[in-house]
């Protein structure tokens, strides 16, 4: 192999790099749509700087990242990669050469931008790859280290007969009850979004991004058919909300909310259902909980959403968490104080 790295435009759709980068981040199960041209226009939206670097094998694009930065109060900064770097994860010596160039590169880069840090957090299972041995335990995840995968692949009589008989239970209770879901592409429906999670937020006590943050994302995601959201009704009252992600072969859970409302309706079943069957139609086959709690520990943030959330199936997995790489360690003190928060974890609901 001839691999080469070096920083990459801003891509635009229709640009032959472009597709070459969306296919490799959709082809790595280890990657998602964080690595996406379409999350790199929603943090630059935000006001974060965007660095891309694409590891390349002679002429073709084998590997990268998109690294998200924000300036620090003190002048350090840190850059980001959730879900990435992309890379050849099956075949480890091949994903440790590619690494080596791309932090070649993004060291350079480093020295003139005052980042201190890259902060990785590949979706990879224990133990941590020898890629990686230069990284350490980040003190805080960028993405939930723990959630629940489902196989969506199957029709609807086996989607339902993988669930719990709960699962199963609530979701014929919801239709019986007269509960319908409906879909939505438009970034106008935002506002209505907002309005359920917020209720959700304060009745459950939990922290929710600014109204902004969620016109950003259905303003950029829509339009590229990576964002839905879902409304669950009864006689015309709306109980309940989703924002999904569909991206390759991934659906995410990212967030959603339910009323104060008619609660023995269960809305939430009925909208969990309703994503299910649209991210499989839409050809993804896994459907990504984004956050699951699988021991029943009472004290767990995740405690009551996983409960819920255990009723529809699926597997626990879990990753190696974010992975820190100093630049120079001898401010590994100073990269810790410096950090800020970027992406807080989604909101998982409650039904």
């Amino acid at each position: 192999m001839s691999l080469t790295a070096r920083l990459l435009p801003m891509l635009a759709a229709g640009d032959p790099l472009a597709d070459a980068w969306e296919n490799l981040v959709q082809a790595c199960p280890q990657s998602g749509f964080m690595q996406s041209l379409g999350w790199a226009a929603v943090k630059r939206g935000q006001g974060l700087s965007v660095v891309h670097v694409g590891v390349f094998d002679g002429d073709t694009l084998v590997g990268g990242a998109l690294c998200f930065g924000q300036d620090q109060p003190n002048g350090a900064s840190l850059m980001i990669a959730p879900e990435g770097p992309v890379l050849p994860w099956d075949r480890p010596a091949v994903a440790t050469a590619c690494l080596q160039v791309m932090m070649t590169c993004l060291e350079t880069l480093a020295k003139t931008m005052g980042a201190i840090a890259l902060r990785v957090e590949p979706r990879l299972g224990a133990p941590k790859p020898p890629a990686l041995r230069t990284f350490g335990r980040a003190p805080i995840d960028l993405v939930p280290q723990q959630t629940l995968y489902r196989d969506i692949a199957a029709d609807d009589a086996g989607l339902l007969a993988a669930m719990q008989p709960k699962g199963r239970y609530n979701i014929r209770l919801a239709d019986r009850k007269g509960v319908t879901v409906t879909v939505s592409q438009s970034p106008a429906d935002a506002h209505r979004f907002y309005g359920i999670l917020r209720e959700t937020a304060e009745r459950d006590d939990f922290f929710i991004e600014p109204a902004s943050y969620f016109a950003l994302i259905t303003d950029v995601l829509m339009p590229l058919g990576m964002a839905r959201l879902l409304f669950a009704k009864h006689e015309g009252e709306t109980l309940g909300t989703l924002l999904l992600i569909t991206y390759g072969e991934r659906a995410t859970y990212f967030y959603g909310g339910i009323t104060n409302d008619k609660r023995p309706m269960m809305a939430g079943y009925a909208l969990q259902w309703a994503a299910m069957r649209q991210a499989r139609d839409l050809g993804c086959r896994v459907y990504d909980f984004f956050g699951f709690e699988p021991f029943g520990d009472p004290t767990h943030l995740y405690a009551g959403f996983s409960r819920f959330k255990k009723q529809f199936g699926g597997e626990a997995v879990r990753f190696i968490g974010a992975q820190d790489h100093m630049f120079n360690e001898s401010l590994a003190d100073a990269v810790i104080r410096a950090f800020q928060e970027i992406d807080r974890g989604p909101v998982a609901m409650a039904p």
